[in-house]
């Protein structure tokens, strides 16, 4: 079993071999840009869920379907209370698939709620998806190429934010082992004893996160850092793939606008939330499949032309 496990972890090609990482990052800064806008473009049933397929695998073929797995198992909490929520508060327009009263209130599941709070939560683990692609192919020396030449300080804030996630999770594994040795485990004991001991960690994860941006701060200040234009310690050089990725993600995304703007794709009230397609809908959720299928179609080309 464990040989068959290793045989497929090297079998698996690693992303550094992939299409979109070798990408000029200002290309692949453009498509991840236009594709976190067309996340947030429409709300429709069908579009949404091609979406979300559509990172899926995507994030799988890049990042591996098991880490996928693992990020839909901690955000299906937030899908979950999304669609609570929105069931809560949306009690009006039918029609009702089950309804209760209690303490002298009706609660009623609306089938327009329910959609929209599935669509809602939908989008914001799509979104989810986007970013953990975007934070493996966007390197940090990719965005500080990209963001230097318009504020070198912008750049570094921006890197550091998006590491920052990362950061205090390896800060936390640290502190939790250690923690061990003297016999404190935020993992056991009543639930007076976790909040006791997780409240402790936060405050010994903010301060040595406070410690470390002053130190930093002053460590790029001695050494000028923004004072004059930033060189890096790697090229990237623009190539004719990077031109043809870019010019056929900026059609695709430039035609999706031009449908939302005829207001296709979106409803404005979730009480006439359906899931019915029309010809136009359709026609979104074919553009926006092709958008999000464009690495793999390029990586192919790509393969086809190399071999």
């Amino acid at each position: 079993m464990n040989l068959g496990k290793g045989r497929h972890i090297m079998n698996r090609i690693p992303i550094e071999s992939r299409f979109l990482f070798h990408v000029h990052p200002l290309a692949a800064t453009g498509y991840f840009v236009a594709l976190m806008a067309l996340l947030l473009m429409f709300n429709h049933v069908g579009i949404v869920g091609t979406a979300f397929g559509g990172l899926i695998l995507l994030d799988g073929w890049y990042l591996g379907f098991k880490q996928v797995g693992w990020q839909l198992k901690y955000s299906g909490w937030l899908f979950i209370t999304i669609v609570i929520f929105n069931v809560l508060l949306n009690q009006s327009g039918g029609p009702y698939l089950w309804q209760v009263k209690l303490l002298g209130v009706t609660w009623k599941l609306s089938m327009p709620a329910l959609l929209y709070g599935s669509v809602m939560g939908l989008m914001l683990v799509a979104m989810l998806l986007a970013f953990a692609l975007f934070n493996a192919i966007l390197t940090a020396n990719k965005l500080l190429a990209v963001l230097s030449p318009l504020s070198p300080r912008l750049a570094l804030l921006v890197v550091l934010s998006m590491n920052l996630v990362g950061t205090l999770k390896q800060t936390f594994r640290q502190l939790a082992l250690f923690q061990k040795t003297r016999n404190i485990d935020p993992a056991s004991g009543s639930v007076k004893h976790r909040l006791k001991v997780g409240m402790r960690f936060m405050n010994i994860l903010l301060e040595k996160a406070l410690a470390a941006g002053m130190e930093r701060a002053r460590s790029m200040d001695a050494r000028g850092f923004g004072a004059t234009k930033r060189s890096q310690y790697r090229a990237f050089r623009w190539q004719i793939a990077d031109s043809w990725f870019l010019g056929s993600s900026a059609i695709l995304f430039f035609c999706l606008v031009g449908l939302r703007v005829g207001s296709y794709g979106w409803t404005g009230s979730a009480l006439t939330f359906n899931g019915s397609i029309s010809l136009m809908d359709s026609w979104i959720l074919g553009l926006v499949g092709l958008f999000l299928g464009l690495p793999l179609i390029f990586e192919g080309v790509a393969a086809l032309w190399t071999n």
